[in-house]
């Protein structure tokens, strides 16, 4: 979602994410460092969506529900 809300690359978007967290494939990310991640991706998302004017409550998805990263 990030790279489509951003128009860039997903590769991009995943290096990016990977070095937010410190890995260098996101298979080796703890279950602490994906949540970083899905907290920064929805940080963004939330706030493209404002920049945009989104309606509240729609200007991103909810990621994770019970506090669990979905994969």
């Amino acid at each position: 979602m990030l790279a489509r809300e951003t128009s860039r690359h997903p590769g991009s978007v995943n290096r990016e994410l990977n070095d937010l967290i410190g890995v260098d494939r996101r298979a080796e990310a703890s279950t602490d460092q994906l949540r970083e991640a899905l907290e920064y991706v929805g940080d963004r998302l939330r706030a493209l969506g404002k920049r945009r004017g989104a309606p509240p409550g729609q200007e991103a998805a909810d990621f994770a529900s019970g506090g669990d990263p979905p994969f």
